[in-house]
């Protein structure tokens, strides 16, 4: 298990036990912003030239109205040199707090503009197929693909688009030696 699973699973549990999954989310994708939105904070706070101590006390500061989660876990970052990761673990927990509450992110690429009406449709029918979870679409339009769509999750990568399926026909048709 990566570092970045392993820090990401610890806030869970630690935040699942006082019952502040969400606002914990919210909490750190706020701190995340406001250290891509300052210069000075980002210097700051990854920073080698910066005390851990100086560090702790400002982060007690900056999170006095966040969880104790948020606080707890960005001084854990600290006291162990791995503030590098923090961006990725926060992905990471938001997956693991969707995985709780039910629901998947699907990135969803097609090749036009879809109305809100077929992107309910969507999904409806993507929410039906993964057991009745809640889907998240992200909606995606690249102008490369000839129609169909492509759909990402978790690990997932469903190609629907006619590029796809010509690619798939195409090394269907190498193996079998029919070309």
């Amino acid at each position: 298990m990566s570092a970045v699973s392993t820090y990401a699973q610890a806030l869970f549990g630690a935040a699942r036990e006082r019952e502040e999954l969400q606002e914990t989310l919210d909490n750190l994708e706020e701190f995340v912003d406001a250290l891509h939105e300052s210069e000075e904070l980002r210097s700051f706070f990854y920073g080698a030239q910066i005390p851990e101590g100086q560090k702790r006390r400002a982060i007690d500061v900056l999170t006095e109205e966040m969880t104790a989660s948020t606080t707890n876990f960005l001084k854990v970052l600290i006291d162990n040199g791995r503030m590098e990761i923090l961006e990725e673990a926060v992905v990471r927990y938001e997956d693991l707090v969707k995985e709780h509450q039910g629901k998947v992110e699907v990135e969803f690429v097609t090749a036009v503009e879809l109305s809100d009406e077929t992107l309910e449709r969507v999904r409806s029918r993507l929410g039906e197929i993964l057991d009745g979870r809640e889907v998240v679409l992200e909606t995606n339009v690249d102008s490369h693909l000839v129609g169909g769509a492509v759909f990402r999750f978790g690990g997932t990568r469903i190609d629907g688009s006619v590029r796809g399926r010509l690619q798939g026909l195409r090394e269907t048709m190498l193996e079998r030696g029919s070309v």
